[in-house]
């Protein structure tokens, strides 16, 4: 039996990396793998890790994120001395084999590993940002630090990249989720056409996202205002809420957009729902309008769906979003939204929806993100990946 440690080192109530680590520590073959997750305080995801047989434990992480205050890396410094004894005992208690850690600004579980001569695996969750060097900088200490390194999408690979050369330690692995095998019911569940006052011949525009100034959707409620001059016959629904109270007046604001456009009766704000499964069955397009995002876990359950998307041209959507499955658009854009939908319906939508379904099939299941992880875990595990690290050259 092979104990992996998993680190999760931020205690969230949002999902996040809490959804993916579920998925995978899900998947897991249990005759093989027994999965410990460490995480530095108690949430609601407590309980659904230890549904699925999952140790949890708790301890320090220190983590080397942007600073929010001029104390940030004096206080982690203190944290990371911390950790590494807390951890230590950790991997002797539990006799860890392997160490999992998620997040690319977490340091002490690797460098525990190291020390001891467990194998360590980083999954970086992040995409490049002003100052790079700062992240090329966290991403040569996570080199240094692990055996291999996860990462989302091709464009999180500039952080491993340093002076024309590339990690050799780099392996990239897409996310993934339970393939449907039905739609749940909730006491939420209704018709969603009449929920949005639609007749049987309007079109369903759907998006699924918290309501924070990242997901974008003032552009699309912007682009819903453009097509209505075209169309009359396309109805807006967005599903989420806030999950900061910061986040409130980015909600106000979208209300107001839409009393402000007279779209009250085309533009639907659907608050929390736990139907999404069901709502997004009885929609026609997914909308995805963020301005940053680097591999979101909605587009894959509209593609599971078997809905076409249109999507913002962020992160690793380009790679999730193929020509016969959906429609790219720039960021912040709600003209290239409102030409993205109604060419959308001027199309046989359908059948690129069912593309995207079966493009999810083959690449983006949970089944296929465990297998790939796990393959990953026997090659640390056997010594394969234990070489000295290469830096080979970077295809720009």
């Amino acid at each position: 039996m092979i104990n992996i440690l998993f680190i999760q080192p931020y205690a969230s109530n949002l999902g996040g990396v809490d959804s993916v680590l579920l998925q995978l520590v899900g998947g897991l073959d249990r005759t093989r793998y027994r999965p410990f997750v460490l995480m530095t305080a108690p949430t609601v995801y407590v309980e659904k890790y230890e549904k699925l047989g999952c140790k949890v434990l708790f301890g320090p992480v220190a983590v080397f994120g942007k600073p929010t205050d001029p104390w940030y890396y004096f206080r982690n410094g203190a944290k990371l001395v911390r950790s590494l004894g807390a951890i230590r005992r950790i991997v002797r208690e539990h006799r860890i084999d392997l160490i999992h850690t998620h997040k690319m600004e977490v340091l002490g579980p690797n460098i525990v590993g190291k020390r001891l001569g467990i194998p360590t695996i980083q999954t970086v969750h992040e995409l490049p940002r002003r100052p790079l060097a700062g992240y090329r900088f966290i991403g040569w200490l996570n080199h240094l630090f692990n055996d291999r390194i996860i990462v989302l999408c091709e464009r999180s690979k500039p952080m491993f990249r340093w002076f024309g050369r590339e990690s050799g330690k780099l392996v990239k692995i897409y996310n993934g989720i339970g393939a449907p095998t039905g739609f749940e019911t909730s006491s939420q569940a209704s018709s969603l056409r009449e929920r949005l006052g639609a007749s049987d011949g309007d079109r369903i525009v759907i998006a699924v996202a918290r309501l924070s100034p990242e997901k974008g959707l003032e552009y699309l409620i912007d682009a819903a205002a453009l097509v209505k001059t075209e169309r009359a016959d396309v109805k807006f629904a967005i599903v989420g809420d806030v999950t900061f109270g910061h986040e409130q007046a980015y909600k106000e604001s979208l209300a107001a957009r839409i009393r402000r456009l007279g779209l009250e009766d085309t533009v639907h704000m659907l608050g929390l729902r736990r139907d999404v499964p069901d709502l997004l069955r009885q929609s026609d397009v997914f909308a995805l309008t963020s301005v940053s995002d680097t591999f979101p876990t909605a587009v894959l359950e509209a593609m599971s769906a078997g809905l076409p998307v249109v999507a913002t041209d962020v992160g690793g959507v380009p790679e999730m979003v193929r020509p016969d499955s959906g429609i790219i658009v720039p960021s912040r854009d709600a003209r290239a939204l409102k030409d993205a939908f109604l060419r959308m319906f001027r199309e046989d939508y359908r059948s690129m929806g069912r593309a995207g379904q079966a493009l999810f099939l083959r690449e983006f299941t949970r089944d296929e993100h465990v297998a790939k992880t796990t393959k990953l875990y026997e090659e640390v595990l056997s010594g394969k990946a234990n070489r000295p690290a290469v830096l080979a050259r970077a295809d720009r």
